[in-house]
């Protein structure tokens, strides 16, 4: 069935023995062959029982791996380029402690002179859950998994939100230019404290 820009969905995804993810969204035009299939975010993402608020003005993608439970292209204002707020979920247990993913992170990150970065890092609850928050600026040669992948790119702001939940970790990362990344910084703090349980 071919669908419209106003045909609304839910999508479901059921992975990780048994989880329930979903996000609401509306479907836009097709992208070629091969491309994340691109949606307009409606403004909530769930997890296993929890919610939270997503802005309208994200664009909603198809998870590029199945370590990614979503994926937002976070738009720009022309001075820069779009940002990237991605949530992943490794399972319980999985993923590394907290510790050590902030400690992997610092790694991909270095001043203009090549020296080391210090994180700013916060911690809070969220409806009884605890969460960590981490900031990283400078240049940032981006990976998943062990240390920097690819190229590094100057003037780069990751914000992050590691959300300690009873079916394991969430981690939501906003990433890009960090003119962008700026102008959606309380966008993104909204949304990680709007996330809790579904009344």
């Amino acid at each position: 069935m071919k669908l419209t820009p106003t045909f609304a969905l839910c999508i479901a995804l059921t992975g990780f023995a048994g989880l329930q993810i979903s996000a609401l969204a509306a479907s836009q035009p097709g992208t070629a062959s091969g491309a994340p299939a691109i949606t307009k975010s409606v403004g909530q993402f769930s997890f296993e029982g929890y919610v939270a608020t997503v802005p309208t003005d994200w664009i909603a993608l198809k998870p590029s791996s199945s370590m990614r439970v979503a994926q937002y292209r976070v738009p720009a204002n022309g001075r820069a380029g779009d940002a990237e707020l991605v949530v992943f979920y490794f399972g319980m247990a999985q993923g590394g402690s907290v510790e050590a993913n902030i400690d992997r992170w610092v790694t991909q990150f270095s001043s203009l002179d090549g020296q080391p970065v210090v994180p700013k890092i916060d911690h809070l609850r969220l409806g009884g859950l605890r969460a960590t928050t981490v900031e990283l600026h400078g240049t940032y040669a981006r990976g998943v998994g062990t240390g920097p992948q690819g190229a590094a790119k100057a003037d780069q702001t990751l914000l992050v939100a590691i959300i300690e939940t009873p079916a394991g970790n969430l981690t939501f990362q906003l990433h890009g230019d960090r003119i962008t990344v700026e102008a959606h910084r309380k966008s993104f703090e909204t949304m990680i404290r709007s996330f809790g349980k579904i009344a």
